[in-house]
């Protein structure tokens, strides 16, 4: 008994879609997995216990050593984690000590945000802890986020926040609390 042709197309196609499905059926619309790539990692690098250190025309600006690095898909986001060790140069000279539990910097945007605590150390025996701070070097205004607490050898201050204009050389602090030490004002 001979098959109508139209039956034999119809067959082979039957057996088509049954290999199909027997070959891809770890696939949609099999399972919820589909045949497109998967999207691209949002995190293209990552490095561990790194070490940065940056220039400027002369000489060392800053450096600082994290505990994690992460570079984003994008190229322009960077997170850093654990930074310890980190300091601030003036004329090549150690002038503030930097530690910060997270940083995160935008280069297109100019922005770093530092938060999970910041520790900051002059040289001097001054000493300044805040939860966080935000940095726009398009403005050049650096914003404390929660409390500033202050600690010199003349005494200790802390504020609910700070604003510092780099531009005008300006420091604004809301509810500020000092303490000054007896022995360090003038003739006590």
């Amino acid at each position: 008994m001979r098959l109508p042709p139209y039956m034999g197309r119809a067959l082979v196609a039957g057996l088509i879609l049954l290999v199909s499905v027997l070959v891809f059926r770890s696939y949609l619309p099999y399972v919820g997995r589909t045949l497109a790539p998967e999207p691209p990692p949002t995190v293209v690098l990552e490095m561990t216990d790194a070490y940065f250190v940056g220039f400027g025309r002369s000489s060392k600006l800053w450096s600082l050593k994290a505990k994690k690095v992460q570079i984003g898909q994008s190229r322009f986001v960077t997170t850093l984690t654990g930074i310890t060790d980190g300091r601030i140069f003036d004329r090549g000279k150690p002038v503030l000590g930097v530690e910060a539990g997270k940083a995160v910097y935008n280069s297109a945007a100019g922005d770093l945000m530092l938060d999970k605590g910041i520790a900051l150390s002059g040289s001097d025996g001054q000493k300044i802890s805040a939860a966080g701070a935000h940095w726009n070097s398009a403005t050049s205004i650096l914003r404390s986020s929660g409390k500033v607490h202050y600690e010199a050898p003349w005494g200790k201050a802390s504020t609910d926040s700070v604003t510092v204009d780099m531009n005008t050389k300006e420091m604004t602090m809301t509810n500020v609390v000092i303490a000054i030490k007896s022995s360090k004002l003038e003739g006590g």
